[in-house]
């Protein structure tokens, strides 16, 4: 879980809009930052406790030249895990010290009585398995479960949004934008949805509508990985590509897990005949996927461009192969 997953999640179980659950998180790590740096204790009733530690001054080795080094006394920051955190991570662990006891009939009866008779009721479970079947492409049963939903929580934006999306998919573009214009009206920063809107807009060729929503993503969140690189593809689409390479970058340090985001980075700098930083990141790209065609196929553009023949052909070659397969 990431900062931004972390702020879906509580926004999605409090219905507090995600810029109210970002200012808070902001102005919490904020203040646990600066009490830290005061050389202050910051205690979480049954989480943990921030703290600086000194680490005492020692003698290391430099691995290039393999001279002594004195590392000097520094602060670092510390975290203790206080018995209720550690207590919930152990009773994850996959191996039990006693086997399992089967329930007796009053026990089983017992819990009945204590469970909600309908989970569905529960609106995390309600949007996890929504979120499942539009994973798993069955878009028509996902509506189903978000109008479920919001039959329960009308107000519900990411389950609103969520809609749009499932509409999006289904090529129903005019009722995908109503219910992302209704899930902003409820909250104008909820970052996701702008995302969608504005990948709706661009396919609808309303670039600047796009741009719009996108830069006020980036407000909201500067570092949301979808809207930098949403933003980067956009970019590349217009043609404005030296703010493309600017933005992807920026997608890249926030998640280098992302292969996509290497194959956009590679096409900005081929249209900038910066070849070898292209040459870098498709390379990068084939590490994370070895049979993705269009870098080969890339590869065998800028190869060619440099009249490096036997390259271009190699490139060609695996390119048609992958194809072809």
């Amino acid at each position: 879980m990431n900062r931004e997953s972390l702020v879906n999640e509580v926004a999605s179980r409090t219905q507090v809009s995600r810029r109210r659950v970002s200012a808070v998180l902001n102005a919490f790590l904020s203040e646990v930052n600066e009490a830290i740096s005061r050389d202050e204790r910051v205690n979480l009733h049954r989480f943990g406790a921030f703290s600086v530690k000194v680490r005492k001054a020692r003698m290391a080795r430099d691995l290039n030249s393999n001279v002594g080094l004195r590392l000097n006394d520094r602060n670092i920051p510390h975290f203790v895990p206080f018995d209720a955190l550690k207590d919930t991570v152990a009773s994850q662990s996959p191996l039990s010290e006693e086997p399992a006891r089967p329930e007796s009939a009053g026990t089983v009866k017992q819990h009945a009585e204590e469970t909600p008779k309908n989970r569905t009721d529960d609106l995390s479970a309600m949007m996890n398995r929504a979120e499942i079947l539009a994973n798993k492409g069955k878009t028509e049963l996902a509506i189903q479960q978000y109008r479920r939903i919001l039959e329960q929580h009308p107000g519900h934006t990411a389950a609103m949004g969520s809609l749009g999306r499932m509409y999006c998919r289904l090529g129903a573009q005019e009722t995908a934008r109503e219910h992302y214009n209704r899930a902003l009206a409820i909250d104008s920063g909820h970052i996701d949805t702008l995302v969608d809107r504005a990948a709706l807009y661009a396919e609808m060729g309303q670039f600047e509508d796009a741009r719009t929503d996108l830069h006020s993503a980036l407000e909201y969140d500067p570092y949301s990985y979808r809207a930098c690189y949403q933003l980067g593809v956009l970019y590349i689409t217009i043609g404005i590509y030296d703010e493309a390479i600017k933005i992807l970058s920026r997608a890249l340090d926030v998640d280098r897990s992302k292969a996509e985001v290497y194959l956009q980075l590679g096409k900005a700098y081929c249209h900038v005949d910066k070849h070898a930083e292209a040459i870098e990141h498709f390379e990068t790209l084939l590490r994370h996927e070895p049979r993705n065609e269009q870098a080969y196929r890339y590869l065998g553009m800028i190869y060619d461009k440099s009249r490096q023949l036997d390259k271009a052909l190699e490139m060609y070659r695996k390119s048609n192969e992958i194809s072809l397969a």
